[in-house]
């Protein structure tokens, strides 16, 4: 399983990408900001792939994994941000996104040090 998700990085990140530059995703009735809960969601679910991809591919150190996850999921949410602004006419750059998307990258950080936290204790 572990070996799949590392895997996963690339594709996943494709996957966001692409859906975060179409024309509006979902339905059009949903209340106002609630797409901050998804993009908190894809981007918790970025940084545990690539958390994934960096310590099983490249072998380095949880916290560098970490630093490096954290930095790459902040950094893409806001280059993401800038091609909705300047590459389409129906999206706009939003501070709000990039917050949500932090917001989804330290909740798996946290999720990655409590998992880690139990391995230890029962290991």
């Amino acid at each position: 399983m572990h070996k799949l998700l590392a895997f996963a990085s690339i594709p996943y990140t494709i996957l966001l990408t692409v859906l975060s530059l179409l024309p509006q995703v979902g339905p059009s009735n949903m209340p106002s900001n609630s797409d901050k809960v998804f993009h908190t969601i894809a981007y918790f679910i970025f940084t545990i792939v690539w958390y994934l991809f960096f310590t099983y591919k490249n072998k380095i150190s949880t916290k560098k994994a970490i630093i490096i996850t954290v930095i790459y999921a902040i950094v893409f949410g806001i280059i993401i941000e800038i091609l909705q602004h300047t590459l389409t006419q129906y999206r706009q750059a939003d501070i709000n996104d990039v917050i949500a998307n932090t917001l989804g990258a330290i909740l798996a950080v946290l999720i990655i040090k409590l998992v880690l936290k139990i391995n230890v204790k029962y290991n």
